[in-house]
């Protein structure tokens, strides 16, 4: 995609995405309500994670009830769309953005290269820490 990087499977026209593709691609109106679902663990059990073996959650994309029910990975942030699932997600209009959240997304990306060039931490909870206090969107 023109934002990243996702996984097709040429047998049954499924895709894979991360989270933070998604929230590059689409509007927050419609990722932020589905993660939701997913941090709250509304949904029910999927199957492993094809990246972590950690079981997956399978939560609606939208409220209504018959939405598109996708499979995500909680710990790896891995999201599955089945064929066509895609397509009932609304895409970002990046001419619409904001001057402000332009210098917000701009301050991201400083941040990010910082940490990259920072020296890595000697502690894993260090890393941990550093992950869990990067804002991604």
């Amino acid at each position: 995609m023109e934002h990243g990087v996702f996984w097709l499977c040429r047998a049954c026209g499924g895709r894979a995405l991360n989270v933070e593709l998604l929230r590059r691609t689409f509007s927050r109106e419609s990722v932020n309500p589905f993660w939701l679902r997913v941090i709250s663990g509304d949904g029910k059990p999927g199957r492993p994670c094809p990246c972590c073996q950690h079981p997956m959650i399978e939560v609606a994309i939208a409220d209504p009830p018959d939405a598109p029910r996708v499979d995500v990975c909680r710990l790896c942030h891995f999201v599955w769309f089945d064929a066509n699932e895609l397509a009932a997600m609304k895409p970002r209009d990046l001419a619409a953005e904001t001057d402000e959240q332009k210098r917000a997304a701009a301050r991201r990306i400083e941040t990010g290269a910082a940490l990259l060039e920072s020296p890595p931490p000697h502690e894993w909870w260090q890393g941990l820490a550093r992950f869990l206090m990067t804002d991604v969107g």
